[in-house]
């Protein structure tokens, strides 16, 4: 049990610094119960507000036979535009960079048309260390240096301080989209930002630090992702006045509250494979006016390749796919910040108090060594999953494999331990059994765990066998003779008490035995089997007899009644016993077989419970430590069938 509770400490222990230090590979075993919580959970339907316009296989290809070949000239991104705000389109958020100039014409044209409607996101990457960028050509850093547009949309901030408990989203530098096009639009970056351990996308920065701006002293550095900006627009906020509150911890939209988590992050709640869940238009369709009229209306129109763009690889991992295009990972966090919808994981500090008050319980349980407790113990992993689940449901996760994982080693090895534990003590049991009832009984005791060792009060029949005048004939015969004979004669009345009459052997006092029917396993023929033994016994002895030469004659005393049995002894030396009055009274009346004429005596308490042997009535004896006289019967044997009809003709 020590042993059991140093896994416990030290197992408990162990999750709390993979907890609070994010150890790698319990924390992707973690999410990847979230995963299973999608999966159980299945798609959701709902009446998506964003809608993908794809830059798919299809649009690539027939853009290519009308001699436009990738990357496309900027006049189509005007052409897309012109016809998804004629249908009703409030924003537009390109998941595609358009960070150099291309055919002026074709430039001018696009720079127009972002102009004209506004409420356009142009995205951008991220240029993610700064030896990286010290490799750009000089004349190409100045001119991505004075284009500083993008700094327009840096978040006003509220309790800036707490910036320094979080460990945000660093880059060096944000490669600014191509100058008439970012003074024309907002822009901001379509990075999705660090990976989890196993690659998948669960969750979307909502600030970004670039540490170029800060370390030039041009501004704080912190600025929005490319979705806050579209939800703003989609609201009615304005990007240049979105408010960064780092004590609660969430961007303020016109009203509307998106959390972020200690990295600044948003964890998405996904719907289901995304392509699914939002509608796709070719890009072609759109500028070629093949499209739904309406289907644009009101909606956040995003645009970005496609998995059959060939060549255009964006494909990403999430909980319901291998393979999704990033546009459709924007579509969700933006759908996500638009109803509300984010997941909600409990913080490392909650989840450690969760993991130390389970282990805890397990550990108080592990002190029981009771079925119950056993069912019990892998009850509260279970349950502790199915409540999970259902918090999940309600956009809620709590870290559920740890406090799984400590169970299931801790509960395993508990359930083992007392698996081995009581085959042990079975086989300590039945070892000890053996020496007083047949293996059968011996079996099914340990079998039925019907046996109380700490002793119990109940009816039994005791019998008392000894060898009249034994002590005198031995004087006569050596040592080893009285040795072999008896061990002879124990034998052979043992074999009749336990294997013919499934009988329990008490003790054996000298050349006397002392035997009990009726425990550990009571049977309704227990006084029957007592009396046919006790005849048994006589017809073995008179055989014993004609083997040896001997004249040797054995009284027996049977009485019926209450008696303490259970495992009596000090801890050195245990036996299986049974005492009280009823066997005071057996071994008297086994006593009396020297003064009267019977050489097996019973009690009336024996007589008056059975109807299938017959008695002949000797009187009443004054038997010590007893106040009263006991009426005692001979038994002359058993009763013939025709005895048995005249007893109930009687």
């Amino acid at each position: 049990m020590k042993k059991l509770h140093i896994l416990n400490i030290l197992l408990t222990l162990f999750m709390l610094w993979a907890i609070m230090f994010r150890f790698e590979m319990t924390e992707v075993l973690d999410l990847k119960i979230s995963d299973l919580f999608y999966k159980m959970r299945g798609e959701v339907v709902i009446s998506p507000q964003v809608i993908v316009v794809g830059i798919d296989e299809y649009s690539l290809s027939t853009l290519e036979i009308e001699g436009d070949t990738w990357p496309w000239n900027r006049d189509v991104y005007g052409n897309l535009l012109q016809k998804v705000f004629e249908d009703g389109a409030k924003v537009v958020a390109f998941d595609v960079s358009f960070t150099e100039p291309m055919d002026e014409e074709t430039d001018a044209y696009f720079a127009s048309m972002l102009l004209m409607y506004g409420n356009v996101v142009l995205g951008t990457y991220l240029i993610n260390d700064k030896k990286t960028y010290e490799l750009f050509n000089q004349k190409l850093r100045e001119k991505i240096e004075q284009n500083r547009t993008y700094l327009d949309y840096t978040y006003k901030m509220k309790n800036f301080r707490e910036l320094s408990l979080m460990k945000p989203f660093k880059v060096y530098k944000i490669r600014p989209v191509y100058e008439p096009f970012a003074v024309a639009a907002y822009s901001a970056t379509y990075e999705i930002g660090a990976l989890d351990p196993d690659g998948t996308v669960r969750r979307m920065p909502l600030l970004i630090i670039e540490e170029w701006a800060n370390e030039n002293g041009i501004s704080s550095g912190i600025l929005p992702h490319m979705n806050v900006i579209a939800c703003a627009l989609y609201l009615g906020a304005k990007p240049e006045e979105m408010l960064l509150d780092f004590s609660k911890r969430f961007v303020e939209l016109n009203g509307k509250e998106v959390p972020f988590d200690n990295s600044g992050y948003m964890h998405l709640w996904y719907y289901g494979k995304s392509s699914n869940v939002f509608k796709e238009v070719p890009f072609y369709d759109v500028i070629s006016g093949n499209f739904e009229k309406g289907i644009f209306k009101d909606k956040v129109v995003l645009v970005g390749y496609t998995a059959t763009a060939k060549g255009l690889y964006d494909l990403r991992i999430t909980p319901f796919s291998n393979e999704e295009a990033g546009v459709f990972i924007h579509a969700t966090a933006i759908e996500n910040m638009l109803r509300g919808d984010f997941l909600k994981l409990l913080s490392p500090f909650y989840n450690s108090l969760l993991v130390v008050f389970l282990m805890t319980l397990l550990g108080i349980l592990s002190n029981f060594k009771n079925r119950y407790v056993n069912v019990i113990i892998p009850t509260i992993p279970a349950l502790f999953v199915v409540i999970s689940s259902i918090l999940f449901l309600k956009h809620v996760y709590v870290s559920t494999f740890y406090p799984v994982f400590g169970y299931i080693v801790v509960g395993s090895v508990k359930l083992v331990g007392d698996f081995l534990s009581e085959s042990a003590e079975k086989r300590r049991m039945k070892e000890f059994l053996y020496r007083y009832v047949p293996d059968r009984v011996a079996q099914e005791l340990v079998s039925k765990g019907e046996l109380k060792l700490g002793g119990e009060t109940r009816n039994v029949v005791v019998l008392f066998s000894d060898i009249k005048g034994f002590t005198s004939i031995s004087e006569k015969m050596k040592p080893e003779e009285v040795v072999a004979f008896l061990n002879v004669y124990f034998t052979r009345m043992s074999e009749i008490i336990r294997y013919k009459y499934d009988g329990t052997i008490d003790k054996f006092i000298g050349d006397a035995i002392m035997a009990i029917f009726g425990a550990p396993v009571s049977y309704e023929d227990d006084i029957e089997r007592a009396l046919s033994c006790a005849l048994d016994m006589r017809v073995a002895l008179k055989e014993l007899n004609i083997e040896y030469g001997f004249n040797l004659d054995s009284g027996i005393g049977i009485h019926y009644g209450p008696a303490i049995v259970g495992n009596i002894g000090a801890p050195f030396r245990m036996d299986y016993t049974c005492i009280g009055d009823t066997v005071n009274t057996a071994s008297r009346i086994e006593h009396l077989t020297r003064e009267v004429d019977a050489e097996i005596i019973v009690s009336e308490a024996v007589v008056t419970r059975t109807d299938k042997f017959l008695f002949e009535y000797l009187g009443e004896f004054a038997v010590k430590g007893k106040s009263e006289k006991l009426k005692l019967y001979k038994l002359v044997g058993k009763k013939l069938e025709e005895d048995k009809e005249d007893s109930v003709n009687l």
